[in-house]
């Protein structure tokens, strides 16, 4: 069952143009913030980067943008 599931999002992450997988993505929203500027795509927000989203919003002067295109999100510092 295990096996089978990762397999199953593996096949997807690499069909994806996304570059960046949804484990990675919400890791990488703090530095982006404290850069002040950057950009990636993933194949799907999940629940966990959204948080981390409002979170750093609230805390630190950026504002992010998620804009759905060619079948992948792009998350950018405004």
């Amino acid at each position: 069952m295990v096996a089978a599931q990762l397999v199953k999002e593996v096949k997807r992450y690499l069909a994806s143009t996304a570059a960046v997988g949804e484990y990675l993505a919400d890791q990488l929203v703090l530095p982006m913030a404290l850069a002040g500027a950057g950009e990636f795509t993933v194949a799907h927000p999940s629940c966990h980067l959204l948080t981390n989203i409002a979170v750093v919003e609230r805390f630190l002067p950026v504002r992010f943008s998620l804009i759905e295109t060619d079948g992948v999100t792009r998350v950018s510092i405004e």
